[in-house]
């Protein structure tokens, strides 16, 4: 096999990627866990983390942004319905802001995109906006979230089938 072709197979070979594994997830769609593997829960950790640290905005260091929303409401309100919550071991820190981040919520229930992106840390619910879109689509299309996509969300995991995962942080 030629070095070229070795490096295309190693292209195409999904590579594990690192997580926390004390991280604890948990995947909820109509009122439902559900059953998640080892690498699954690794798989969605590490891809929460890579979309949290790297929003562009939130509610600390943009507080009149979120002015007119309920943070810990909305906090409840999407643990409430569908979707996915990740806590981590060690608190993540937001690249814009230093933003601790304890726990993450993110909704499966608006019809279009998955969101709110709401983080929790020291008795603390901030909000997050202006999240990296292709970082957003590896998240909702990875195996074990996109078959509890609902079908708007999930449309959008044709493109990101097109455009293949986001670039590593640099």
């Amino acid at each position: 096999m030629t070095t070229a072709a070795v490096a295309f197979l190693a292209f195409l070979l999904p590579v594990p990627e690192p997580a926390d594994t004390g991280a604890r997830v948990t995947l909820i769609t109509n009122g439902a866990s559900v059953a998640l593997s080892e690498l699954e829960r690794s798989q969605i950790a590490s891809r929460v983390e890579a979309l949290m640290v790297g929003c562009a905005i939130n509610s600390v260091t943009l507080p009149g942004l979120f002015a007119a929303r309920s943070l810990p409401k909305e906090w409840e309100d999407t643990r409430a319905g569908s979707h996915l919550y990740v806590r981590f071991s060690k608190p993540l820190v937001a690249r814009r802001g230093g933003v601790q981040m304890s726990e993450v919520v993110i909704g499966l229930q608006d019809p279009n995109f998955i969101g709110p992106e709401l983080s929790h840390h020291a008795e603390q619910v901030v909000g997050h906006v202006k999240c990296d879109g292709h970082r957003a689509l590896a998240l909702a299309c990875v195996t074990a979230v996109r078959p509890h996509l609902l079908p708007r969300q999930g449309a959008g995991c044709e493109v990101y089938d097109l455009i293949g995962e986001p670039r590593t942080q640099e």
